[in-house]
């Protein structure tokens, strides 16, 4: 995939799913349950279906005062549901899983990006379009994915050693001077960057490759899914998150703007930057999986394409006990199927 600036402000918006919640917000429930929603990272695109829900009323309408909780670098999203500070966390598989090994009973109940945005870029000038591409070249990769990618290559048959890793950071300098070949990067992150400053790219997702995890994933307690109240709550926020996320993928521009001005306000985001990465992002979350089933889905298709990535990763886990999709089933039960 090539990416250049053009390109980015080119993408479309998609067209609506084959399965339809309804988006007109209904007069607010009097009783309003109090929960919360811990997110991953910072206020910014990457959580605009949550933003745009609440700015469009969607969670006041199912009846829930939802608090949004950005994250960031220092927050575990985990222990806070396991704490009863969150109801519902936005997370990752392999970090469930890994919870779930020390004693967290927790599930992922639906899924924002169908597919991981975790990629490998090189410049349109010299390409490197596959991982066997790289073989006998240099890799820029930060020390934190040096076992995610030695995983990755060898689940391919590629042998680690046979490409040069070069540390950096997660600034994209390296590749631009021509001091490697590639860099790790995420696809809605330094090829936009890059993008920005008119310099084209080429990119290949690992997830294009079978290596494959969720991501802002909705996990909750295994208690909570138990318990009726906070169950129908769960049912809710995800229903509600949906609507959000249908809108921002149908308008990314104006969503963008809400959570520049707004969401995002004191980060001083850039509106450019944040409305090409939410195009960007669009792709990754709508497929033609959500297109039949809605937007959050986890068919069992793409459930043991994570198990596989996360066996790959020595992390050993099953469908059943990570993962329940029984939420989503009743989130769908009352959309509008329409004609594709």
């Amino acid at each position: 995939m090539t990416i250049s600036r053009r390109a980015l402000v080119a993408v479309g918006v998609g067209s609506a799913g084959s399965l339809v919640l309804s988006r007109v917000a209904p007069p607010v429930a009097a009783a309003q349950t109090s929960a919360s929603l811990q997110m991953g990272w910072i206020a910014n695109v990457e959580n605009a279906g949550e933003f745009v829900a609440a700015e469009k009323g969607y969670y006041a309408a199912e009846g829930v005062d939802l608090e949004l909780v950005p994250g960031g670098p220092g927050v575990s999203v985990e222990p806070l549901i396991v704490s009863g500070n969150a109801l519902v966390g936005l997370s990752q598989p392999d970090n469930v899983a890994r919870a779930r090994e020390q004693g967290a009973e927790l599930k992922v109940v639906a899924t924002t990006f169908q597919r991981n945005p975790a990629a490998v870029m090189s410049l349109a000038t010299n390409p490197v379009p596959t991982p066997q591409d790289l073989v006998g070249k240099k890799l820029g990769i930060q020390q934190a994915g040096v076992p995610i990618y030695n995983a990755f290559f060898t689940g391919l048959g590629i042998d680690p050693a046979s490409i040069t890793y070069v540390p950096v950071q997660f600034d994209p300098a390296p590749l631009v001077a021509g001091e490697v070949d590639a860099f790790v990067s995420f696809q809605t992150n330094q090829p936009i960057q890059l993008a920005l400053q008119d310099i084209e790219t080429t990119t290949f997702l690992l997830a294009d490759f079978g290596f494959n995890l969720f991501t802002d994933a909705f996990v909750v307690a295994d208690e909570s899914l138990a318990d009726p109240e906070r169950r129908a709550t769960i049912v809710k926020i995800v229903r509600a998150t949906m609507m959000g996320w249908r809108d921002a993928i149908d308008d990314p521009e104006a969503a963008a703007k809400l959570v520049v001005e707004k969401y995002g306000q004191s980060l001083n985001l850039d509106l450019e930057a944040q409305t090409l990465t939410l195009q960007e992002q669009i792709p990754l979350i709508e497929t033609e999986e959500t297109e039949a089933a809605g937007l959050g889905t986890m068919s069992e298709e793409r459930i043991q394409e994570n198990i596989a990535t996360l066996e790959q990763s020595g992390i050993a886990a099953t469908a059943e006990e990570l993962f329940d999709t029984s939420i989503l089933a009743e989130v769908y039960a009352e959309a509008t199927p329409v004609a594709g």
